[in-house]
């Protein structure tokens, strides 16, 4: 994402390089995902969506996404390897474009991170995306004012019958 933002296009790679700890390969270093399900375990997917969408939320993880043929082609320019020096929440990340250009960001900590964890409105947002689809807009805001009202509910009834679509 914080390639697009500074104006690299799909387009225009040729390769990106991604350099990050060894955890991340072990837990989502599937190079070429099948669907959506193992798309969520591709950092290359990952890196794809978000320069492709300016994002990588659930609607970038459905099967025909992963499958699409321009997400295909930008996942194989990806080209990741271990640096065990990089923190498990950073990637160290160089696009290198076909004009010859690098454009380089270093994400010291990942949105979710310890270190940079969630705002309530991207909790509320991430969580709308999810259940609107099965509650409808107008339950799912109940439920999540239900939600952050709970330490001061009485029960979990309430709140267990709004999450029932």
């Amino acid at each position: 994402m914080q390639l697009r933002e500074q104006g690299v296009q799909a387009a225009d790679v040729e390769r990106i390089e991604l350099r990050v700890h060894s955890l991340v390969l072990e837990l989502t270093g599937k190079k070429e995902p099948a669907d959506g399900l193992q798309g969520k375990f591709s950092v290359y997917h990952g890196c794809a969506a978000g320069l492709i969408f300016g994002r990588a939320g659930e609607d970038e993880y459905h099967d025909d996404i992963v499958n699409r043929p321009d997400m295909v082609e930008l996942r194989r320019k990806v080209v990741a390897t271990v640096d065990n020096s990089i923190d498990e929440a950073s990637a160290d990340v160089t696009a290198v474009l076909k004009d010859g250009r690098k454009v380089h960001v270093f994400v010291e900590h990942a949105i979710g991170s310890l270190q940079r964890p969630m705002t309530d409105a991207m909790l509320e947002a991430k969580f709308s995306q999810l259940a609107e689809p099965v509650l409808g807009a107008a339950k799912t805001r109940q439920l999540i004012a239900a939600c952050w009202g709970l330490g001061d509910a009485k029960d979990v009834r309430a709140l267990a019958a709004l999450a029932r679509p």
